[in-house]
């Protein structure tokens, strides 16, 4: 290809500029400002005005101030990754890459350092995160009898903040930690104590009755899960040679089943998840745990020296059982999804049973779960738990020992997809002797102690912002205590909240 008359000309008036000293980098202050006279400059606006290089907006490299050479080289290295040049601006580039040879070189580590410390501070940030969400609640609630005519978790501020610290490519700590604040002063829970009042005048001592906020203000019943220090903390672990053994271990938050039925709670133990070979969709869970906390009978138990007299009452508590669990999930064609599990009380310290079985005397537990969605936008999910349970007492009901759930969602909201939206109904049947430890989702049966709850939920979510969700969720009229054969109260709950993740 023959050279242009006015690259030819650019190139003879280079030549003769920069002979003898011109090209020689070595030895140049490349800290110091380049002439506006300089010869770069031509160069530099001959190949803006070819296309090769940028220009300053009006098509032309303007050379009506003074650069450092590290601009001048910075835009020379940009302008040698173009390919596909002529044969006159390969040539005016190559002048000018000899020329800024040594700066270029220096953006050329500067650039790999910046990378690599890039990487770096990536590979620091990914081995800690921290997530989660906050909300804001209020609501009302006729609550039960027992607990003094109102609901405990209607108004409230809770946060939930997740994180995790990687330890390697397998391996990962994780943490939650859970705080509840309670803002209505009758739903802290109060008590009642013994207060004497001295009369500064005749000094005379006289008993009042005082009232006081309970210390249960913000940890609503004792919860320690909810106070703010760190409720769950486990190792997250991929083992086996594929790393396909999703492996938990420690103490957080378990469910078992598409509505937790049979069990949905805080627990210690390890628990190991895997897709089974060939089982097209279809995972296996082993599990081997225990409730978090131990329960108490509500009895209590006397100290007792060698001459038989009490010395000290305290609390009876019994320690909840060992469980081994096996869990199944997965597809059954296109449209319909199955959860299988069965549950086993290993090892249970309860004294006044024989069997060492739970407290009920049960030691096996069944559940199974199916989804259908018969529409795009439409999942029906049933449950249903039962346990070999027998009603121990007069006052269960022949059903106390089965769960039953049905819900209905109509579509899903989305946290990135501003004005999304879903409904849902619920309708559940809950025995006092069926599962062990089932999650409840909006404070009905638990922490109110009831036995059984029976009844609908509807409800609906909306994310009015992105990250922002609203849900709203009535019960107008829920039996609570359905498992007893008398005694049945009935509830009504109205609560909205709003949640926002981050």
């Amino acid at each position: 290809m023959k050279l242009s008359k006015k690259a030819l000309a650019l190139l003879v008036g280079l030549t003769v500029s920069v002979s003898g000293t011109a090209f020689a980098a070595e030895g140049a202050d490349s800290f110091s400002d380049v002439p506006q006279g300089h010869w770069a400059y031509d160069a530099l606006d001959y190949l803006a005005k070819d296309g090769v290089i940028d220009g300053m907006g009006d098509g032309t490299f303007q050379g009506d101030r003074t650069m450092t050479r590290y601009e001048m080289a910075s835009i020379v290295a940009k302008a040698m990754q173009k390919g596909g040049l002529g044969i006159g601006d390969q040539a005016v580039l190559d002048k000018l890459a000899a020329e800024y040879s040594d700066e270029i070189a220096t953006l050329k580590k500067q650039t790999a350092q910046n990378t690599k410390d890039i990487k770096d501070l990536k590979e620091k940030t990914d081995k800690f995160k921290v997530w989660g969400m906050g909300r804001v609640q209020m609501g009302d609630d006729n609550g039960l009898p027992n607990n003094g005519g109102h609901g405990n978790y209607n108004n409230r501020f809770y946060m939930d903040l997740e994180g995790q610290m990687k330890v390697n490519d397998h391996a990962v700590a994780r943490f939650t930690i859970e705080k509840n604040a309670h803002y209505r002063e009758k739903e802290y829970g109060t008590s009642k104590i013994k207060v004497m009042h001295k009369d500064k005048d005749t000094g005379t001592w006289t008993q009042v009755d005082g009232r006081v906020s309970g210390i249960n203000k913000d940890s609503i019943l004792g919860d320690d899960n909810h106070n703010g220090s760190i409720s769950n903390i486990w190792m997250e672990l991929q083992l086996g040679p594929q790393h396909n053994w999703y492996t938990n271990i420690g103490r957080k938050w378990n469910g078992i089943g598409m509505q937790n039925l049979m069990l949905g709670g805080q627990v210690d133990g390890i628990a190991t998840y895997h897709p089974i070979e060939h089982g097209h969709g279809w995972w296996l869970s082993a599990q081997y745990w225990k409730n978090g906390a131990d329960w108490a009978s509500g009895n209590e138990d006397y100290v007792v020296n060698d001459k038989g007299e009490v010395t000290d009452v305290v609390g009876h508590y019994w320690r909840n059982p060992v469980v081994g669990t096996l869990n199944f999930w997965g597809p059954l064609g296109k449209y319909v999804d199955a959860n299988l599990a069965y549950s086993r009380v290993v090892a249970h310290d309860y004294s006044t049973d024989d069997n060492n079985g739970y407290w009920t005397k049960a030691k096996n537990f069944y559940g199974i779960d199916l989804k259908v969605r018969p529409m795009k936008d439409l999942a029906i999910t049933g449950s249903y738990v039962r346990s070999d349970a027998k009603d121990q007492d007069s006052w269960t009901s022949g059903s106390a020992n089965k769960d039953y759930a049905v819900r209905i969602d109509y579509r899903n909201t989305d946290l990135n997809k501003k004005g999304s939206w879903s409904v849902y109904a619920k309708w559940m049947q809950l025995g006092c002797l069926a599962d062990l430890g089932h999650d409840d989702e909006w404070a009905t049966r638990e922490p109110t102690f009831v036995n059984g709850v029976k009844g609908w939920y509807y409800g609906f979510k909306l994310v009015p912002y992105k990250n922002v969700e609203w849900e709203t969720m009535w019960a107008p009229h829920l039996q609570e205590n359905s498992s007893m054969k008398s005694g049945a109260y009935r509830r009504h709950i109205l609560r909205t909240w709003v949640d926002f993740h981050f």
